[in-house]
């Protein structure tokens, strides 16, 4: 099924590559999804609108019940209208949900290409600054705050503006005595800031902690062995449950605070319908709560009860989505690869060619430059090996024709596309033929021509079922190492057809010339 254009994440990662100005991710986020966010407003506002109708109509019925005078059929009218309004309200609500939520969807999904595109082109000095536990929680953490904020983003303009025709009409019922109520808001509001910043606080330090625990647990699952071997696993499990209980206590911290100010905005509505009508009955004896101003002003009481209990949550979500859009931001403004390292030539004379180049897998370091005053001219058509000891730097030369060091200086071009051969596949656990089509359609013709081209019968011979033996890291252990290096990966290259292909070739090498 084929993703509509809004639900793709080039929509966000086009805008974020148009704008230039400081704030890229929020201005990009609102160029591409302005339209989507103003008819969700719009539905938002229809539905505000409507609410207000509900207890002019209640009390146009209230009204006809205590005139004895009135016509029958206007009393049916206005129930039936009463109840043909609750049914619209109830279609724009849950389509304004609907909006709300994917919209959101959309924002996470682009956020989380926009990351995983950034990781791609990441310098190499980026990327030891970036620890692994920092992207995972900015791919499942932070891209997930804006989804969530999204639900419910509309209160922070609905939320004032419901309580303030709220309050116009409520003074319209009891008069002047509803500013006793409206003080009661007015005192709660500077609780809520100063919560507010110390949640702002208090979640810069969870995320910190959450970086740092993610990351020993990944250093811990990726030497298990060696922990294992020396009897290590104590003293690295109690590093990490002590990280871990820090993070709770900030947790357990944010926990209280946010219900504090939940119950203190739940409260708030039933606090301020008791402090207005006693204000109204005590301030003057000639006031009287009759039915109409009861039911009405309850009414009306009760749509103040959602925005001033979902505003103080929506503003610790914004809190804490700015958080997560300060981390993002920063990720994203990282060093990145030089696109223009490696130029692309066409109609050059030579398939790959080196003037004079000088790399290093430091941005802009001349102390630690790796590879110096390289020469070279590959016609197209030929076999060219690169021979040498380990860590002489045939492994940085490939880097530096793919364009992942650092070009200090001189001219890098190849001709056409280019194929690159990692020393370890990347291996899924399906069959080899699968690995090797990796999602292409299987064409017996191309593929027989592949299998040709890369020498692989006299191999797939050795595999039990040929090229539909499964492999994968726990399949078949004893064939694992020739499936993954001899057949898939240069077998895989040579099935996109491209013009250049980079192999290297770790089980050849000769470890004695060290």
């Amino acid at each position: 099924m084929e993703a509509s254009e809004g639900d793709k994440g080039e929509v966000i990662i086009e805008s974020y590559n148009h704008t230039k100005t400081p704030g890229r991710l929020f201005r990009a986020m609102v160029s591409a999804y302005l339209p989507s966010v103003l008819f969700t407003a719009l539905l938002k506002l229809i539905y505000d609108v409507m609410q207000f109708i509900s207890p002019l109509l209640l009390k146009l019925l209230i009204q006809f019940i205590e005139d004895k005078t009135e016509y029958s059929w206007r009393g049916m009218f206005y129930s039936v209208l009463m109840f043909i309004l609750a049914m619209i309200q109830s279609l724009i609500l849950h389509q304004y949900f609907q909006g709300c939520q994917l919209l959101g969807m959309r924002i996470r999904t682009s956020v989380t290409c926009l990351i995983y595109r950034k990781m791609l082109i990441l310098s190499n000095t980026a990327k030891r600054l970036s620890t692994v536990g920092e992207i995972v929680n900015l791919m499942s953490v932070d891209a997930q705050r804006f989804m969530d904020l999204m639900t419910y983003v509309h209160t922070v303009w609905s939320g004032p503006l419901q309580i303030i025709v709220a309050l116009y009409f409520l003074y319209m019922e009891l008069g002047p005595s509803i500013f006793a109520g409206f003080g009661v808001m007015i005192v709660l509001i500077p609780i809520n800031a100063l919560i507010a910043k110390k949640t702002r606080d208090l979640q810069v330090k969870q995320m910190n902690l959450k970086d740092k625990r993610i990351k020993m647990m990944n250093e811990v699952l990726n030497g298990i062995k060696v922990l294992k071997l020396y009897a290590w696993e104590p003293s690295f499990e109690e590093q990490i449950l002590d990280i871990r209980k820090k993070e709770l206590k900030v947790l357990r911290t944010m926990a209280f605070l946010n219900a504090f100010v939940s119950f203190t905005w739940t409260t708030a509505p039933f606090l301020v319908s008791l402090v207005t009508f006693a204000v109204f009955l005590l301030s003057n004896t000639r006031n009287i709560l009759d039915a109409e101003k009861a039911f009405v002003s309850l009414s009306l009481f009760n749509i103040l009860r959602f925005p001033m209990s979902m505003l103080p949550q929506v503003i610790s979500n914004i809190v804490q989505t700015s958080v997560s859009l300060n981390r993002l931001q920063k990720f994203l403004n990282s060093w990145e690869l030089d696109e223009g390292a490696v130029i692309k030539e066409e109609n050059g004379k030579y398939a790959v060619m080196i003037e004079n180049g000088t790399f290093s897998w430091e941005k802009s370091c001349e102390s630690s430059i790796t590879l110096k005053r390289i020469n070279i001219c590959i016609p197209e058509g030929s076999l060219a090996a690169v021979v040498g000891p380990v860590g002489s730097g045939k492994s940085s030369f490939l880097s530096a024709l793919l364009g992942e060091m650092e070009k200090i200086h001189g001219k890098v071009a190849v001709k056409g596309s280019l194929a690159y051969v990692p020393q370890q596949a990347w291996i899924q656990n399906l069959t080899l033929r699968e690995n090797i089509l990796f999602g292409k359609n299987f064409s017996e013709q191309e593929y027989s021509k592949v299998l040709q081209s890369c020498a692989l019968q006299s191999d797939l011979e050795v595999l039990p079922a040929g090229d539909l033996t499964e492999i994968g890291e726990k399949k078949l252990p004893d064939v694992y190492d020739i499936a993954t290096t001899i057949v898939v990966e240069p077998s895989r290259a040579c099935d996109k057809g491209w013009k250049i292909y980079e192999v290297e070739l770790r089980q050849y090498e000769n470890t004695e010339t060290d």
